[in-house]
């Protein structure tokens, strides 16, 4: 491709990058476990934009853009419980598939604001769950089987629920600091590998800063 026919591309897909429709809402993760000590919970309220259309040379046809932060629950005192923000731009369609059935992605995207109801996640819906071993060491990450809560919390711990809403309250900030404080100066993976192939790595080994706060 010439350099001149690469430069008209480009104004063409600016010329009409505002032809795009814009879908916007707020979802509300929240969390329940119950503890030895009774039931605890978390939540958290997430921003999601989506730009819907194709334009030239860009072969997505819809462009998200994710603000905020994952759920934490603080399961007992010092341990805590996170809820990550992998895949929650289409969530709320995948777990509530039935309320677009027959919809096209167009459609469907413009009627997630307007849904009341919420939604309980079940199976491959529930983000992913994940703890510290040592909350202060990164490194500690570990991955959280929804089923066995108790294998990493101890007896009498499990997962009530994880529940998803659309919502108007004000996007969540701050909580996810108050218990990473070295969240902000992670410049790489949270739990740093020497691993050279993707599919090598395990799941904590597959985690950024992003996973837990987006946007600011």
């Amino acid at each position: 491709m010439t350099l001149f026919r690469l430069f008209a591309l480009l104004l063409i897909a600016l010329a009409v990058s505002g032809c795009r429709d814009r879908h916007e809402w707020r979802q509300k993760t929240t969390v329940t476990v119950e503890t030895p000590e009774g039931e605890r919970s978390g939540s958290a309220v997430v921003e999601v934009v989506a730009r819907f259309g194709r334009l030239p040379a860009i072969d997505n046809e819809v462009e998200y853009r994710l603000r905020g932060e994952a759920a934490v629950v603080e399961v007992a005192p010092g341990r805590y419980l996170f809820a990550l923000l992998g895949g929650s731009e289409e969530r709320f369609y995948r777990a509530a598939r039935d309320r677009f059935a027959g919809m096209r992605r167009g459609e469907w995207l413009g009627r997630i604001p307007k849904q009341t109801g919420a939604v309980v996640l079940t199976g491959n819906a529930i983000p992913l769950l994940v703890t510290f071993d040592d909350v202060t060491d990164p490194a500690t990450v570990r991955r959280v089987d929804p089923d066995d809560l108790a294998a990493v919390f101890g007896p009498g711990v499990e997962l009530l629920s994880v529940v998803l809403e659309i919502t108007d309250e004000r996007v969540t900030e701050g909580r996810i600091e108050a218990v990473l404080g070295w969240l902000d100066e992670v410049k790489g993976r949270v739990k740093p590998t020497d691993k050279k192939f993707a599919d090598e790595l395990t799941v904590e080994e597959t985690l950024y800063a992003i996973d837990f706060k987006r946007g600011s």
